[in-house]
């Protein structure tokens, strides 16, 4: 069956999705009963004010927030998702269901709907995002990624890190030759790194707090993840030149890895969740269509087992 699949489809899938969170189908998290079932916190600097507003928005002591940023995790990912299967002609409807709805029960948009939320309000603005840069719409992705600064302080970083893609994507329009352009993308890169490094530990308006795994460690996972990535596309590096999502993972892995040698663990650990999804979508590109089918399961299943086996669910309550 071709893949007819209209915004109306995921528009659906997302409602039915938010209202099984805000009832507490899966039950809410640690934050939550900290912090945002207070209704309309006015926490925060300007860069985490509006995300907060949001997430705790409440009307007659009904908390709307739960549901509004569960919807916009599940829309964002069902936009991303769509535009990267058409990208690749994937054209079976049952898959793209079958990949959706395991996408959404697993550790970053489940964490994120009722624990994470701020976090995840500006994950899910980055996938509105690359879903427009996917059609070449420049102007409107900048738009949701700018928004992202007031959501989060990882807004911010990301930011910059977008800011900068752009900038060395210019710079190595005008290079002819192949090495010259695969050196650019790695010391700039390097760069990121001690930047982003330097950045949080000079920085005097963040205290830097040695943070501790909670429950299973998957840094190293996902430090593997990242030299994986660098090195393939280092390799492919006509990937990183034609499309600027891949290049934006790759100069954002140089930065997480700062992240990590701070001993920011926990930052680290919420920077990867917040991009596991679309550095599974990335690998993809990489494999044929056929190869992609088998790919994209084994991954995003092995995720939801994983979210399992990680007592995700058994902590929600």
């Amino acid at each position: 069956m071709k893949l007819r699949i209209n915004n109306k489809f995921i528009l659906f899938i997302s409602l039915f999705f938010s209202l099984l969170v805000g009832s507490k189908f899966y039950g809410f998290g640690i934050d939550y009963y900290a912090a945002y079932r207070i209704p309309n916190l006015d926490w925060g600097s300007w860069y985490d004010r509006t995300g907060f507003k949001i997430s705790t928005f409440t009307i007659y002591n009904k908390n709307i927030g739960v549901y509004l940023t569960s919807f916009l995790l599940s829309i964002s990912w069902g936009l991303l998702l769509k535009k990267f299967v058409k990208f690749k002609e994937m054209d079976s409807i049952f898959f793209f269901i079958l990949i959706y709805v395991m996408g959404l029960h697993t550790w970053p948009i489940i964490m994120s709907t009722s624990n994470a939320m701020r976090q995840g309000i500006t994950m899910s603005l980055f996938f509105i995002a690359f879903s427009f840069l996917l059609e070449q719409k420049n102007f409107k992705s900048f738009f949701f990624i700018f928004l992202s600064i007031f959501m989060h302080k990882s807004g911010i970083i990301l930011f910059l890190i977008y800011i900068n893609t752009l900038f060395v994507k210019l710079i190595s329009n005008h290079l002819k030759n192949n090495k010259h352009i695969i050196i650019l993308f790695f010391l700039y890169g390097l760069i990121i790194f001690l930047f982003i490094y330097y950045l949080i530990l000079w920085n005097p308006n963040i205290n830097i707090i040695y943070s501790k795994i909670i429950n299973k460690d998957y840094r190293y996972h996902f430090i593997f993840i990242s030299f994986i990535y660098i090195l393939l596309f280092s390799y492919k590096f006509t990937f990183l030149k034609n499309n600027i999502i891949i290049l934006f993972l790759y100069l954002f892995s140089f930065g997480t890895l700062a992240v990590f040698m701070l001993g920011l663990n926990w930052e680290y650990e919420r920077f990867m969740m917040m991009m596991t999804l679309p550095y599974i979508l990335i690998f993809s590109l990489l494999f044929n269509k056929n190869s992609s089918y088998l790919f994209l399961f084994i991954s995003i299943g092995s995720l939801l087992l994983l979210t399992i086996h990680n007592g995700m669910y058994d902590a929600l309550k």
